[in-house]
């Protein structure tokens, strides 16, 4: 059986953590994350019979990325989280990223301190969503909802998280 799971994910290329789950810990699948100053998050998303992993990690150059990681295929996104203010891509869309090997650049809410998490998920069928986490000036845990398309950014929601006891 071992030998047969080795064959699979040597044939596809890449099982996730499959091979872990049978061969245990030294099979787990490692996401090397390049200029990684200080990891922040990790979320999983089900696309079809892959799960994508999504790395949001504070870069060597200041700035705070996500990056997608794929069990199949090899075109691979990356968002690059921009203060407010500094220029944001006219498409948030990772497809594009997935492309031209670039980051698309996201702007940061204005009054985000730091970021706590990332979660990419879909807010429709056929639209992708990007949550993020952050403590705010004020010391207030936000989560905005970002869209990728023009439309829906005129319509972004927010959560607040508040402790049970205020």
């Amino acid at each position: 059986m071992k030998r047969f799971v080795i064959f699979v994910c040597v044939l596809g290329s890449a099982c996730g953590r499959t091979p872990s789950r049978y061969l245990g810990e030294d099979h787990r699948q490692i996401l090397k994350v390049e200029n990684m100053a200080k990891f922040v998050s990790l979320s999983f998303d089900k696309r079809g019979s892959s799960t994508v992993k999504d790395v949001t990690y504070v870069g060597t150059d200041g700035y705070i990325y996500t990056q997608e990681f794929k069990d199949t295929g090899f075109l691979e996104g990356t968002i690059r989280w921009v203060p407010a203010g500094e220029s944001e891509s006219i498409l948030r869309s990772r497809a594009l990223s997935r492309w031209t090997g670039s980051p698309v650049n996201t702007a940061l809410p204005a009054d985000c301190q730091k970021v706590l998490g990332v979660d990419v998920g879909y807010a429709s069928a056929s639209e992708r969503v990007k949550n993020l986490t952050y403590l705010t000036n004020d010391y207030r845990i936000l989560s905005k909802e970002y869209r990728d398309g023009f439309v829906g950014r005129h319509f972004e929601g927010w959560l607040e998280v508040q402790s049970g006891s205020k």
